[in-house]
């Protein structure tokens, strides 16, 4: 199988082969530079190129190895001879190896995921080693290319006006951004699957909403009814019936699950702490029914209380108490329909939750991913720096964990008045603070200047005479309102 990137760009390349679990090799070409992407059941196990900058010693010289320690890996010639050069030298241990090993298939698929023309082949036959295989959060590198490919490449790949949105909410992805946040959001508020105008309009601006929209379509966290397909369903049946076996003994499951198995106490401890099926099995909610399978039948082969004939009967009956929870869990998470419906149950029995504390305490329930005061801080901190776009994050973060701190949305909304198409929502978020501290001279002075920025010389006018009747003292308010006035 073979096409064209611009057809059939590598982010929905990849997007396809993990959703549909697929194993083997995609090849990359353009102009000269070559790459090779290895997938074993959907995961991303290896990736590597022919540019100079994915070679192992550029990547140790780019994390900070001076020249003298990578003598070894000058005189080879791949990078297989370079890492056990470096091995047998003590320059490097075999579990740094693996993180550097991590970081260059990670550089790899970051280069190759910004490339809008070239080709690209798969193939079903592949061969990758245990030690070479590698752990790469491949939802997170398909986020961050939609952050960075071309806007007109971005507004190509939405064709239908008709398409429509819908939110799976099986999944969970960490450390999204605030517009992100936003529209994942707006698509689980809509009462039914939602059209793209309606999903990034009423006064989002175009370039970061559809941005927003195809990274975490790409991630699949929305799911989208029209996407391109490079894979037919005639040529998907036939790949996963010739589904080759790698050389990574996938009979014990992932790697990083062997490591979590752990001891009798230490799963007895967990099977007392789990809240949800999730816990139980000890994976993510965004876990693909490989991983599930995988993890259950581990546990079996560790913990399924036959193994435990001999034991005493109260560590015989708290064994068999705590895998009676997890067959139950593995019973749901592995049937497609009941784990959407206990998905739901779970998402309905949050709110629930949320809606009663939130009644105790006469206040929005808010869960923050993160400290909204050093959000804040990190954000001013970068406007002071002139680095826009890390304060524009910091200071959104800050305004959507708290969002009745007045000077958090202040702050936020008078930071987007530098950003095209974003007057409308600065105003907004200006307002809102003004809403919550209707007598801050300085919040009515920064709105004065984001109509001033956007030719309301009145509205202007009108809002920096009312900061000076509330702080006559306000230099600031009095210099903009006679400057205004001159006009």
């Amino acid at each position: 199988m073979n096409g064209r990137l611009a057809q059939n760009p590598l982010a929905e390349l990849v997007r396809e082969v993990v959703n549909a679990e697929l194993s083997g090799v995609l090849r990359l070409s353009r102009e000269r530079a070559r790459v090779v992407a290895y997938f074993d059941a959907g995961q991303l196990v290896f990736a590597a190129s022919n540019l100079r900058p994915h070679r192992l010693r550029e990547v140790l010289k780019r994390s900070g190895f001076p020249a003298e320690q990578l003598v070894q890996a000058q005189k080879t010639n791949t990078d297989a001879d370079a890492a056990a050069a470096l091995v047998n030298a003590g320059v490097l241990t075999q579990q740094s190896l693996q993180k550097f090993r991590c970081a260059q298939a990670a550089d790899v698929m970051r280069t190759a995921l910004l490339w809008t023309d070239g080709e690209w082949s798969f193939d079903s036959r592949f061969t990758v080693t245990n030690e070479s295989r590698v752990e790469v959060d491949v939802s997170r590198l398909l986020r961050e290319s939609a952050r960075h490919l071309p806007l007109l490449f971005i507004k190509s790949r939405f064709g239908s006006t008709t398409e429509v949105f819908s939110i799976d909410a099986s999944k969970e992805i960490p450390n999204l951004s605030p517009i992100e946040e936003f529209i994942v959001s707006r698509t689980r508020l809509a009462p039914t699957a939602i059209h793209l105008p309606d999903l990034i309009g009423n006064g989002l601006p175009e370039e970061e909403g559809l941005r927003s929209v195809y990274a975490l379509s790409l991630a699949g966290l929305l799911q989208r009814s029209e996407w391109p397909t490079a894979f037919h369903a005639e040529q998907l049946a036939g790949l996963k019936r010739v589904r080759p076996r790698s050389e990574s003994g996938l009979e014990e499951g992932p790697a990083e699950t062997r490591d979590k198995v752990g001891d009798v106490e230490s799963f007895l401890a967990r099977m007392d702490s789990a809240k949800d099926h999730y816990e139980v099995l000890d994976v993510s909610r965004s876990a693909t029914l490989p991983q599930i399978k995988a993890t259950y039948h581990l546990l079996a082969r560790h913990f399924h209380p036959d193994r435990f004939h001999q034991e005493t009967p109260e560590l015989r009956n708290r064994i068999e108490d705590a895998f009676v929870r997890v067959a139950h869990a593995y019973e749901i998470l592995n049937d497609p329909m009941r784990r959407a419906e206990y998905d739901q149950k779970q998402v309905s029995k949050l709110k629930t939750e949320n809606d009663r504390k939130a009644t105790v305490a006469d206040e929005p329930v808010i869960q923050p991913r993160a400290n909204a005061g050093n959000s804040f801080r990190q954000g001013m901190e970068a406007l002071q720096r002139k680095e826009y776009d890390d304060a524009l994050r910091f200071l959104a973060e800050a305004a959507i964990l708290e969002p009745r701190q007045a000077r958090y949305r202040a702050h936020y909304g008078y930071a987007l008045m530098n950003r095209p198409k974003a007057r409308r929502a600065a105003e907004n978020e200006l307002l809102a603070a003004l809403a919550l501290e209707p007598n801050n001279a300085k919040f009515r002075v920064m709105l004065a200047e984001i109509y001033q920025s956007g030719g309301m010389r009145r509205r202007a006018e009108s809002e920096a005479a009312r900061a000076l009747m509330l702080d006559p003292k306000n230099e600031k308010a009095r210099a903009l309102l006679e400057s205004l006035r001159k006009k």
